[in-house]
């Protein structure tokens, strides 16, 4: 189990590191449309994942006679959030003012294909075109390029679950700051779940069906204590599983939200450095699920489909404790 708590940890603290150390530093060369446009796909594909894999069940004890059963589990939850080749790149375009040989005159820099985060890792070069659609080499600009060329955002984290009280049980998603190193800073999650069974108010039920609900909150702390990027993830789902013997099928739907505030500071302007702000929106909001899972005495696999405007496929291995 300590393996497996290492390695979510390690896939976790390599967010951070991609996030804080690269990301950071691109950033700083570029203002707030720009950065927007090149994190868009990252935060469509983090959200995807933060909001993946909480239930392999829709199972919670309820015994009137005995209303209090308690449990604890312990969880490694491992997704993949699958991107297109849309998503690693992008097109940009701004007015100002360029050198044409004979003086400044206004016109159009347009970056074609421009990289986002996840995309080619050669920077991109904005062009000056005139109004009239000459263009002119010489204020050739290079921005920034990407961070990591994939389309396959990997995580992995811990949960811990307990309870259960009249058929409700909860969990929670607590990693105190973690130092990645003193360049990079902090990366730190903290959230939790809150689940009920509705099924034991239909005593014939063939199924087990809950409703539940959970938050989150992510924070990248650089080493000058800056939050480069602070999220919050919301998340409720209907789900209904079956079991039969050690295997069991389970489905939900659910809605969700992902907002990230980006927060840096802009350098190599002619004018002194600048803060820059600005909210990113995941762009998920409704996904089904579908998936089994499988028991062996302590220990459960389950393994699930999440489609929504993102496809995501993820795993948890958990460990019931008590």
């Amino acid at each position: 189990m300590k393996k497996l708590l290492f390695l979510s940890i390690f896939v976790f603290s390599l967010t951070g590191v991609v996030l804080s150390q690269s990301i950071g530093e691109n950033l700083q060369k570029v203002g707030a449309v720009y950065s927007a446009m090149y994190l868009q796909s990252f935060a469509d594909a983090l959200g995807t994942n933060l909001n993946s894999n909480y239930f392999y069940s829709a199972y919670v004890p309820f015994d009137k006679k005995k209303p209090i059963t308690p449990h604890v589990g312990f969880r490694i939850r491992m997704m993949g959030t699958f991107l297109s080749d849309a998503d690693q790149k992008f097109n940009y375009s701004y007015r100002d003012y360029g050198n044409t040989g004979g003086g400044l005159v206004m016109g159009t820099y347009r970056v074609v294909n421009a990289p986002t985060v996840l995309g080619d890792k050669t920077p991109a070069v904005a062009k000056f075109y005139d109004d009239n659609g000459n263009y002119y080499p010489v204020n050739d600009y290079t921005l920034i390029g990407g961070v990591i060329n994939t389309k396959t955002v990997p995580f992995a984290m811990p949960e811990i679950t307990f309870g259960s009280l009249y058929g409700t049980d909860a969990s929670f998603i607590i990693l105190p700051p973690v130092n990645i190193s003193n360049n990079v800073g902090k990366f730190s999650i903290y959230g939790f779940t809150i689940r009920h069974n509705l099924s034991h108010y239909l005593k014939k039920s063939p199924v087990d069906f809950a409703v539940q609900g959970g938050y989150q909150k992510m924070y990248l702390t650089e080493s000058n204590n800056n939050d480069l990027w602070k999220s919050t993830n919301f998340f409720v789902n209907g789900q209904v599983s079956k079991t039969y013997k050690f295997v069991t099928g389970y489905a939900a739907l659910q809605y969700e939200t992902y907002t990230a505030d980006i927060n840096y500071i802009q350098t190599g302007l002619t004018t002194a450095p600048k803060t820059i702000a600005f909210s990113l929106t995941g762009n998920n909001r409704f996904r089904g699920v579908i998936g089994a899972a499988v028991r062996a005495g302590f220990f459960v696999f389950n393994l699930d489909a999440n489609i929504g405007n993102r496809f995501a496929l993820s795993a948890g291995m958990n460990f019931i404790i008590l």
